[in-house]
């Protein structure tokens, strides 16, 4: 039963799963890589972060956790200031009045999945990657033990833009975090200037019957979430070159903040929210809107891009070619490009 429920909850976050296709890994010398290199000494790492941190390889991600920080947020309705893990960077000269990009990862993850994009965003502009409520390295004080509903991670990212920001933005959200950015969109269309989908679940409504369990049951399914086999599995679907992205560093990444004492209560009580419902929302969306899609997506049905451009009233749709799930890992120089040019960023900023 336990096995059953972990099993529906990925499947729910996956949508309409297909086999992954093969792919034609062609020559060796044409094949992509990610350099890999051993990890700085645990101190060079925040004290907020896993022991777990000093594993990791790709250079991307142990820069990316070196410049990660807490931000002390006070959240109406929270008893004390949730302590929101970030990676933030000012706008560059010549940048200044670039809309902010904001960066939401998806179900389950944290701001390390930018760890490609990121970098190559704020040779430009201001950008912030932001980890939810209750994911990630955000930890709300309360050990997981509180409201971790969409309603509540809303206001949580509200209460951060209100303090760190201040001004419009260019939202992107990948996976279930563009679920969040549409929740967040709507509710609050005076912050947010410019939306972007990656490979975004909107139309799947709730998480299914997990919710209903006892809890007992329900955080013993929640747990199989952090288990080595159910994360390989995920690594695998979410890459078209599976080859050179599905590495073991990789699904170290992905599995990183799961050893955070309030992960698993955090991320049951978000289960028993039922999750995010957003599907009759989409055609509310007044903001300018990049659709962008993996071509070979297999975790979320391609077909949910162009219903989403025809939902969507000021929409584009940007096919990412040789692509997964995750344009932001495997794409991240193309997906970059094309936030530019959707956002009007010229390149003399970068200067």
């Amino acid at each position: 039963l336990i096995s059953m429920a972990a099993t529906n909850l990925a499947a729910r976050f996956a949508g309409s799963y297909r086999a992954p296709p093969r792919v034609n890994r062609g020559s060796r010398s044409t094949r992509r890589t990610v350099v890999t290199v051993r990890a700085a000494a645990r101190g060079e790492f925040a004290s907020f972060f896993p022991d777990e941190v000093s594993a990791l390889e790709e250079p991307a991600a142990v820069e990316m956790a070196k410049k990660a920080r807490q931000v002390s947020v006070a959240v109406p309705g929270r008893d004390k200031p949730v302590m929101t893990s970030c990676v933030s960077s000012p706008a560059p000269k010549g940048g200044e009045d670039v809309s902010p990009f904001v960066l939401i990862h998806g179900f389950d993850s944290s701001c390390l999945e930018y760890r490609r994009l990121f970098p190559l965003l704020t040779e430009r502009a201001e950008a912030h990657a932001v980890d939810l409520l209750g994911w990630g390295f955000t930890d709300a004080g309360d050990g997981g033990i509180g409201d971790y509903s969409p309603e509540a991670k809303r206001a949580h990212l509200y209460a951060f833009w209100k303090q760190e920001i201040g001004r419009p933005i260019t939202l992107v959200g990948a996976s279930l975090g563009g679920a969040a950015s549409i929740d967040f969109a709507t509710a609050h269309p005076e912050c947010v200037e410019r939306l972007v989908l990656v490979d975004a679940q909107g139309f799947i409504e709730g998480l299914g019957p997990m919710g209903m369990f006892p809890r007992p049951i329900a955080l013993a399914g929640v747990n199989i979430l952090k288990s080595r086999p159910l994360r390989n599995t995920a690594n695998q679907m979410a890459y078209c070159d599976r080859g050179t992205f599905a590495t073991e560093d990789a699904m170290r990444v992905g599995q990183l903040h799961t050893f955070q004492p309030q992960w698993a209560d955090a991320t049951l009580s978000f289960m028993k929210s039922d999750g995010y419902k957003v599907a009759k929302r989409v055609r509310e969306i007044t903001q300018k809107t990049l659709v962008m899609w993996g071509r070979q997506d297999n975790i979320l049905d391609p077909a949910y891009a162009e219903r989403f451009a025809e939902e969507i009233p000021d929409s584009k749709l940007v096919w990412v070619e040789q692509c997964g799930h995750v344009a932001h890992l495997e794409q991240p120089k193309f997906m970059a490009q094309t936030l530019f040019d959707f956002a009007g960023v010229e390149a003399k900023v970068a200067a």
